[in-house]
């Protein structure tokens, strides 16, 4: 992480040099000192320009070397051919943390990634710090500090942002709501999100941490880092490139290949991050968190001069997990009151019928307050109507539910009308701060929905990986994997899993028909037969296998079958011989794997197995270390848990046998880095006990 003092170097340095600044000002200048002087930045200025002179009455320097004292940080915003000898001047100078906005270093050409290296390597060396390269910097509302070479709207907010595009810069006041503190790490080539994320969290003047990611160069680094900031206060992430065309865009754009968009998602779960798919969520979770501090529960009660808006309300809900509010029973006593015979009461309260007795108004604050105060509700959904004259907006509820709110400041109280004016009515509502205005009531249930995730189920919860004890099979796998690469002999296999407590059928290798009926008569029929190959991972797409043989003629005759098919179907491809396994029946096929991201390193893969794994797609990922808790969670992702379970009169399968298997992976994984992929299928699961049938463990080139 970024230490404090250079953090503060960044974020608000006491004095800045805008090394290579132009002297041209006014409009189309895109000069940063122009704007740092009208952001009223209280610091000293040293512009640095070739000619020197006098830049908006600031004496420029013809060198950085020229200044009279070390600036805390420096701005070089020169072209990219002029960036290496401003560099070195920086680090002749003395400063330790610089910030460089040109393109075309690692997101560029080969000249640029040679120039970005040899920056790297000065930095490395003086002990520099840098933020980018193609990076608009920082914009720092809460000390009146900003980097940017462009202007654009700007209003404060409790958003703490950190991004790798200048889109959130410029487009923050409709993206984030606003900004309180944001920084651009360009492409990252060495202040990166983990540096920053713990400052973000420890700073009381934010109240939520929004990220947009287009790429990772260190995903365990990022995890931990992240993890302790979910803890401190809610993270809203929206990474981009999560299709195909996207994520060669974003490897081009920061000069980072993005990894696979499921490993990404399963990351920003683990960590406690709360991802979005779009902006439009992102700034609606925004607005939430930076209203209100918590939430009791899911349960929300619902308040609507419509029935047909309440019933929509209901289902809005239901989409995003929310459950609708039992009320208690002096609510339903007032409304009992209030309500003519007719007219049904509970939850959504639709309070028209009430309204025609006792008048619209009276009857909305009554009942509102009464949902506040109701100990079985911990949100409210308030639905109003208005008129496009906004003298004959008789129904306008605003001031009625800001009061409310008011009085009730613990409970959480959205927004949303029908009818028009909608810009109207979101500043009114929102105008004590106190009450959120959503545009649908979509937005406004996934929101609460968004709030009741974050503090319920994710800040409570104990995120922290665990620390795995060494296994003691580990001497027998070094062994088995010293100076092998590629794909492993699926007796190596075997015997890897074996060697850490994985139970595996037995099974013999068999170089000839003699071996095979030899093994076959050991184990016992009926047995499997399976093809020992390198060259060939999924068996039974080449005639690589036979199950259920019942003796020894059979098992000649499935011996030659496959050394036929095999011959047909792979040419050429290289055969060590046959395994000769005992026949299970019955059980619940089941996946383990293990696949090296490029990101986060091993990530573990559990799921329904068997032939059709690929077509189902039952899976379920995490990243290792992992806690018992996580791997349950793990394993109760699927719909194939359903079936462990003992769903439709199945036999309900040893799930702590299963935990403990995936904790002997987990620890095989995380010890042995040159695996780089692992298949257990199936795996079969048994009331008393979980057996492997088949097992490939591919290694590194060279490791």
């Amino acid at each position: 992480m970024l230490s404090e003092n250079d953090y503060k170097k960044l974020s608000a340095p006491g004095s800045v040099a805008l090394v290579g600044v132009t002297s041209r000002v006014g409009k189309g200048s895109n000069n940063p000192l122009e704007v740092l002087l009208e952001w009223g930045y209280q610091g000293k200025i040293y512009p640095v320009n070739p000619k020197g002179g006098s830049i908006l009455g600031h004496r420029a320097y013809t060198s950085v070397l020229d200044i009279p004292e070390v600036p805390d940080s420096a701005v070089i915003c020169a072209p990219r051919d002029a960036v290496p000898k401003l560099f070195s001047d920086c680090a002749a100078k003395g400063i330790k943390l610089v910030s460089i906005t040109a393109q075309g270093f690692f997101d560029g050409d080969d000249k640029g990634i040679l120039m970005q290296e040899e920056i790297l390597n000065i930095a490395s060396e003086r002990g520099i710090r840098i933020l980018g390269p193609n990076t608009l910097g920082v914009v720092n509302n809460l000390d009146g500090y900003c980097t940017s070479f462009m202007r654009f709207i700007n209003p404060t907010s409790a958003v703490g942002i950190l991004c790798q595009s200048g889109v959130f810069v410029v487009g923050a006041s409709q993206i984030c709501t606003g900004i309180g503190l944001l920084i651009d790490t360009g492409n990252t080539s060495d202040i990166e999100f983990s540096d920053l994320l713990g400052h973000f969290a420890r700073d009381p003047r934010l109240k939520v941490i929004n990220m947009h990611m287009e790429s990772l160069r260190n995903g365990q680094k990022f995890m931990r880092a992240a993890r302790d900031a979910a803890a401190l206060k809610p993270v809203v992430i929206f990474k981009t490139g999560s299709s195909p065309a996207g994520s060669v865009a974003a490897s081009s754009h920061t000069g980072s290949l993005a990894g696979e968009d499921k490993v990404f998602d399963t990351a920003f779960k683990q960590c406690g991050l709360l991802r979005v798919g779009d902006t439009e969520e992102l700034n609606d979770l925004n607005k939430i968190f930076s209203t209100f501090n918590g939430i009791n529960g899911n349960r929300v009660g619902v308040i609507s001069i419509s029935g047909g808006a309440a019933i929509m309300a209901v289902d809005a809900c239901s989409r995003y997990g929310l459950e609708l509010a039992t009320l208690s029973k002096p609510t339903m006593d007032l409304m009992g009151e209030m309500f003519p015979e007719w007219a049904h009461c509970g939850n959504p309260v639709d309070m028209w019928p009430a309204s025609m007795f006792h008048g619209y108004h009276y009857t909305y604050s009554r009942i509102l307050n009464a949902l506040l105060a109701d100990p079985q509700v911990d949100s409210v959904i308030c639905i109003t109507c208005s008129f496009l004259e906004k003298e004959r907006d008789f129904l306008d509820a605003t001031e009625i539910i800001r009061d409310a709110a008011a009085a009730n400041p613990g409970k959480p109280i959205v927004a949303w009308t029908y009818g028009g004016r909608f810009e109207e009515y979101a500043r009114e509502f929102e105008k004590e701060n106190n009450v959120v205005y959503y545009y649908s009531l979509d937005r406004a249930a996934r929101a609460l929905s968004g709030l009741y995730k974050y503090h319920h189920l994710i800040k409570k919860k104990d995120i922290q990986p665990v620390s795995l004890p060494a296994n003691p099979g580990q001497v027998i796998v070094e062994k088995i994997l010293a100076g092998k690469t590629g794909n492993l002999a699926q007796t190596d296999a075997f015997r890897i899993l074996e060697s850490y407590g994985i139970p595996v059928a037995r099974w013999e290798m068999a170089e000839n028909i003699d071996e095979a009926v030899s093994h076959a008569e050991k184990i016992g029929y009926p047995v499997s037969i399976k093809v020992s190959s390198p060259d060939i991972i999924h068996k039974s797409d080449a005639g690589g296998v036979r199950l259920n043989i019942g003796g020894a003629q059979q098992l000649k005759d499935a011996y030659q079958e496959m050394l036929q098919d095999i011959n047909n179907k792979r040419p050429g491809a290289k055969i060590d011989g046959m395994v000769i396994q005992e026949y299970l029946r019955g059980g619940t096929e089941l996946l383990l794997g293990c696949k090296k991201d490029s990101q986060f390193g091993p990530v573990l893969a559990f799921g329904a197995g068997g032939v059709f794994t690929e077509i189902f797609k039952d899976i379920s990922l995490r990243i290792p270390p992992l806690s018992r808790e996580e791997i349950i969670e793990m394993i109760e992702e699927t719909k194939v848990s359903q079936i462990l379970a003992g769903a439709r009169g199945a036999q309900k399968a040893n799930i702590e046998v299963l935990i403990n298997c995936l904790i002997s992976l987990s620890q095989l994984v995380l010890a042995n880095p040159s695996i780089s992929e692992m298949d257990i299928n199936p795996i079969l699961a048994y009331p008393d006990r979980v057996v492997a049938l088949d097992a490939r463990i591919a290694l590194e080139s060279s490791h």
